[in-house]
């Protein structure tokens, strides 16, 4: 399985590899069938595309129902092939090998409508016409549903023939929990899961009851702030997981969707062309959750609601903030917004008042990085012999990013595959990945407190980060107004040099 992403949309395929070797993603290759092209509204070379090989089955939403003009093929037959295989549809022509032979087919609609993706199942109703519609190539990011507001032109440029937009996403199904992947941060956990818990209108209309309406009051989101690495985009998705498995608002509101953008991506160098993407992004959001509920993550909010009493700040910037600020007085009861910024001091103060829950998310004790070590390798076949206490209080200083990353996910995993290649397997042992630590430095929180240290006295609003950052510069040995109290900023220069 993998999961390709171009210009905002994603979509879910099984496909082949030429051959069974374990490569890096290094200079690998995809090769896209034109019909694919048609998806993604046709390849743009301009923007990045992407290939991941680490899909799950999990990630690809089952079909409610999908309708199918397939020629002349036996239809009990290609149906029999669909449901067995459990077959990933879009709205392009298909293909698909049945008993030998290749069957094409054209999928001319599929619900739920909101997602490029869908998987046939036992339950899938298949409905067969006669008659063929040529399935239109939706634009970027609507995910095959009807309509879709502002944000159906994406891609071009002011002058052109559309909106102007240039952003879009796509909805996915939350797969990142609380129990299995969120190490630590019960307070946030705990949080979230109460505010949740007003989504119900049982137990808000009980609140209301014994408390007024005040103490029900859900607001329009949330603000998760905190050092980089520290888990706040997957606190985001785990907040939409809580809502869709454990929080019982799919059965009063529909089907739960979790959409991804990053504030940079928002931003554009053409006059006006931010302001309509920030539109896009709610008008899809907006769109998508008429029909269910959707939780709205913006990662580096800080770049779209920058403070406009800044002496820096340009006209377009202010504009940005503008925008997004009137975009947060129409959030819906069924649309929940989570923005994320590892510096909530340089937000704008009326948008940060948008946000009325705030959660610090702080960088992860030694016990908490015992946890963060163990969810990573619990598929080792000996991970209860792994001391994994051990390893927690040997990685303090790191973010559990850098561990999922910079350690496992390129040093130990380049070290592992090269050994299965040699035929010569690798033991994971506690001393094994005790010597992976030492041999990497940690650096990004040397570096945030480096970059955040002259702005601390801007912090008074946000307590808990105030004394983290001082902690750290104590400990780094960093002047928190700037220069050095020993020799850790001479080291974190040479780590960045390195």
């Amino acid at each position: 399985m993998v999961r390709i992403k171009h210009k905002g949309r994603t979509a879910y395929f099984r496909a082949e590899t030429e051959d069974d070797r374990v490569m890096s993603d290094v200079g690998g290759k995809a090769y896209i069938n034109g019909n694919v092209a048609d998806l993604f509204g046709g390849i743009s070379y301009s923007d990045s595309f992407f290939v991941y090989g680490n899909a799950s089955i999990v990630d690809v939403p089952a079909a409610d129902s999908v309708t199918i003009h397939a020629g002349g093929a036996a239809k009990d037959v290609l149906e029999e092939h669909l449901r067995s295989e459990e077959f990933f549809v879009h709205r392009i022509q298909e293909v698909a090998e049945v008993r030998g032979s290749l069957v094409e087919f054209t999928v001319n609609e599929m619900s739920p409508s909101a997602y490029s993706t869908l998987r046939v199942t036992d339950d899938t109703d298949i409905e067969f016409t006669e008659e063929p519609v040529e399935p239109t190539p939706t634009a970027p990011g609507d995910g095959g549903a009807s309509g879709g507001g502002r944000s159906g032109g994406g891609g071009g440029r002011p002058g052109e023939e559309d909106d102007g937009a240039t952003v879009s996403i796509d909805p996915t199904v939350p797969s990142v929990n609380f129990e299995d992947d969120v190490a630590g941060l019960d307070n946030v956990k705990e949080t979230a899961r109460m505010l949740l818990a007003l989504f119900d209108q049982d137990v808000r209309e009980d609140v209301v009851d014994m408390y007024g309406e005040e103490f029900a009051d859900r607001g329009g989101g949330m603000l998760l702030y905190g050092p980089p690495g520290c888990g706040k985009t997957h606190v985001s998705e785990a907040i939409a997981y809580e809502a869709k498995y454990n929080a019982g608002i799919e059965e009063q509101y529909g089907e739960v969707t979790f959409l991804e953008v990053r504030g940079s991506d928002i931003q554009s160098k053409y006059a006006g062309e931010s302001e309509k993407n920030v539109a896009a992004v709610f008008d899809r959001a907006h769109s998508i959750a008429q029909d269910g509920f959707a939780v709205l993550f913006f990662d580096e909010i800080e770049t779209l609601i920058p403070d406009r009493s800044a002496d820096n700040l340009q006209r377009h910037e202010r504009a940005v903030t503008n925008a997004f600020l009137q975009e947060m007085n129409d959030v819906e009861d069924n649309l929940f917004v989570i923005g994320a910024t590892n510096m909530p001091f340089t937000i704008d103060p009326a948008a940060s008042r948008r946000f009325p829950i705030q959660q610090f998310i702080p960088q992860p004790t030694e016990e908490v990085m015992a946890e963060v070590w163990e969810k990573q390798l619990t598929s080792l076949p000996n991970a209860d012999e792994i001391d994994f206490e051990r390893l927690g209080e040997e990685s303090v200083g790191y973010t559990p990013a850098e561990v999922a990353d910079r350690i496992l996910g390129s040093d130990v995993q380049r070290e592992l595959v090269r050994s299965v290649v040699d035929g010569d397997p690798q033991e994971v042992t506690t001393e094994y990945l005790l010597a992976r630590v030492e041999q990497t430095d940690p650096k990004t929180i040397r570096q945030f407190v480096t970059s955040v240290r002259d702005q601390v006295d801007e912090l008074e609003g946000y307590p808990q980060l105030r004394e983290y950052v001082e902690a750290q510069a104590d400990e780094l040995g960093v002047n928190v107004h700037g220069g050095t109290g020993g020799s850790a900023l001479g080291d974190l220069l040479t780590s960045e040099e390195d």
